[in-house]
């Protein structure tokens, strides 16, 4: 990555690893840092991403039905058949 991070590269990191600079990789992490510090777009960015991750916990762990329902639907028509799936992992 190049040694300036703009907005948009930021808010690729940021879509692809989260809101925290720990789990950014290395080579962007200092020059996303220091856009952050420097640019009022990128912390919003960040708080955006921080905002959403909050409220994505305050739902809960737990899918609603229809969506596991659509899991098991979507993994039983799966081409291996699912016991093929199984028997490679043991």
């Amino acid at each position: 990555m190049n040694a300036a991070v703009s907005p948009q590269e930021l808010q690729d990191i940021v879509d692809r690893y989260g809101e925290d600079p720990a789990c950014w990789p290395l080579d962007c992490r200092i020059p996303a840092q220091e856009l952050i510090d420097v640019s009022a777009e990128a912390r919003a960015i960040v708080e955006q991403a921080r905002q959403l991750r909050s409220a994505l916990r305050r739902m809960g762990q737990e899918a609603p039905v229809c969506f596991t329902d659509r899991i098991v639907t979507v993994a039983l028509e799966l081409d291996p058949p699912l016991e093929d799936i199984a028997r490679f992992g043991n």
